[in-house]
């Protein structure tokens, strides 16, 4: 804990209606990024451009430029987490552990997604990678379960802070092929990188209950398992076990969350890589401002170099962070 930084970061989001079953969705994101010893710059770069046809609530089709929904925290977005962090990204390790996508999470491409008998069940297909003809296309899917409650929407998220009691079972995976790339190094005399199949395949169980006067609990548990001969990484574990107390302390709720990720890297014999995330949360009108205090402890698996041998970095962190968002 030698350092101080800070991150700031906004996302502008838009979206309109032409006709009953023609919409249209277009967001923005802005953040303040820098180099150690320079001044900082101001990023801004395009989420989503999406032409949306919504004929019915189980047959949907969005076009452009979207979310890569395979798993559920892709359709929560940082915004829908309980945790201050994204899951799947590993202090000094790229890319992260998480299912394939461009960058911010996005593609190119089409998804077919619907959510019969009200958001009980839920489905997405999509073909991405359409902006080159040169790339296979990355196809993905996913179907999940709500046994209690529907979510019956594109979006969701990852906890409801007990506003909605949830138990959701999810699958999902992908497929492209040629898609996993051998890492050339920039030492090395120009060269084609090899190539291989890239598939992946995910499991994740969420439940979340209303206890009343004994307050929320929320436990969520997922797995990623990926294949390809070049791929960073081989799986990921992801648990994470939250309680919520029942009653306001002055305009918010208390909630407290711990969360346990272990990534294993394809390198032979490599070390697996883990952060574990304790949070304290106080929650005014749910996830819509959230003011967060905790203390991350991570190791991070650094493969071999030209210059150095494989080494595991440990990392600590204690951070304060403010989330705000217009209902």
């Amino acid at each position: 804990m030698n350092d101080i930084s800070q991150v700031l970061s906004a996302d502008l989001l838009t979206s309109g209606q032409i006709h009953r079953y023609l919409k249209w969705q277009v967001s923005a994101t802005f953040s303040y990024a820098g180099t150690p010893g320079q001044p900082s710059a101001v990023t801004f770069a395009p989420l989503d451009v999406i032409a949306r046809i919504e004929l019915r609530p189980e047959f949907n089709i969005y076009m452009g430029r979207m979310l890569v929904v395979a798993d559920r925290f892709a359709p929560s977005g940082p915004w829908g987490i309980d945790e201050f962090f994204f899951p799947g990204f590993f202090p000094g390790i790229a890319p992260p552990a998480m299912p394939k996508a461009g960058a911010v999470g996005r593609d190119v491409g089409t998804t077919i997604w619907g959510a019969p008998l009200k958001g009980l069940i839920k489905y997405y297909l999509g073909a991405f990678n359409l902006y080159d003809p040169l790339l296979n296309p990355l196809l993905t899917g996913r179907v999940q379960v709500s046994l209690l409650n529907g979510e019956p929407n594109f979006y969701h998220r990852a906890t409801y802070f007990g506003t909605k009691d949830l138990l959701s079972v999810g699958f999902g995976g992908q497929y492209q092929k040629d898609g996993s790339v051998q890492n050339v190094p920039a030492t090395m005399p120009p060269t084609v990188p090899r190539t291989d199949d890239y598939s992946s395949l995910t499991a994740d169980l969420t439940f979340e209950k209303n206890i009343g006067d004994a307050g929320t609990l929320s436990v969520i548990g997922a797995y990623y398992k990926y294949n390809g001969d070049f791929n960073r990484w081989k799986d990921l574990w992801l648990g994470s076990v939250g309680y919520m107390l029942p009653k306001p302390i002055g305009i918010g709720k208390v909630r407290a969350t711990v969360r346990y990720q272990r990534g294993l890297d394809t390198t032979p014999d490599a070390s697996a890589s883990t952060l574990l995330d304790a949070q304290l949360s106080y929650n005014v009108a749910a996830w819509y401002a959230r003011f967060q205090v905790g203390y991350r402890h991570g190791d991070s698996y650094l493969a071999p170099t030209a210059t150095g041998p494989a080494r595991v970095q440990g990392n600590n962190i204690a951070y304060f962070g403010i989330t705000l968002a217009d209902p």
